[in-house]
């Protein structure tokens, strides 16, 4: 969840500054050489004055501005991580239910649910009605943050993208259990989510560690993880 810098944008802010700037070396160089009335140069003198400093002072304004900006968006980001993480989370448990997983829960369990077999995984598919309650909410919190964060450069076009498919793929599976219940289409669609949700934590670094510190609250009975 990185700001970008946009060169074009800084450059064109910056042009009513160095004019000004300009502007005023311009009358202090014709007042030392050109012009000789006492008067007539300290009222070019403090003109020039006054298109040197307000420029300073905008620029003072803008900086500052820009700290507070930059501080207020790693907090709306920090604080859409772990969001999302705490959403991730729920919906990992969900389908640990799903496909009959126990046990503690790391990065290791999570990545060995992903290496099981679509097969293995189409035999021990069973979503109860409090576990597809569960995708439910979790596919409508995906939806919602999605929705309101979008365009709000918190989070990048690439996580965007992986969220919005990781929302899809739950959609897919409750439609599937709801009107066809195709057992290995359900696996397929529980396997792409668990790549997904992997996805997103090679996204970010910062929320990957995060995401681990959640894991860590998990605590389960011994792991059962076939393939």
């Amino acid at each position: 969840m990185r700001m970008k810098f946009n060169l074009r944008d800084f450059l064109l802010k910056m042009i009513p500054y160095v004019l000004s700037i300009a502007g005023g070396l311009v009358l202090f160089i014709v007042t030392k050489d050109d012009i000789h009335d006492p008067s007539v140069t300290d009222l070019i003198n403090n003109i020039a004055a006054s298109l040197l400093s307000i420029p300073l002072v905008f620029l003072l304004y803008d900086y500052s501005n820009y700290r507070v900006s930059k501080q207020l968006k790693k907090t709306l980001a920090d604080n859409m991580g772990d969001k999302i993480n705490v959403l991730l989370l729920k919906l990992i448990m969900v389908i640990r239910q799903i496909i009959g997983v126990r046990g503690k829960l790391t990065f290791t369990t999570l990545n060995n649910m992903g290496d099981i077999s679509i097969s293995r995984m189409a035999s021990r598919l069973k979503i109860s009605p409090a576990s597809m309650k569960s995708l439910q909410e979790c596919r409508n919190d995906l939806d919602n943050l999605i929705y309101h964060n979008a365009n709000s450069n918190v989070l990048s076009a690439d996580q965007v993208q992986t969220l919005s498919t990781l929302m899809r793929e739950i959609s897919q599976l409750i439609n599937e259990h709801n009107f066809r219940r195709n057992r290995r289409a359900g696996a397929k669609y529980i396997k792409n989510m668990i790549t997904h949700i992997t996805d997103w934590m090679d996204s970010d670094a910062l929320a990957a560690m995060h995401f681990q510190q959640l894991l860590g609250t998990a605590k389960l009975p011994e792991d059962k993880v076939g393939k």
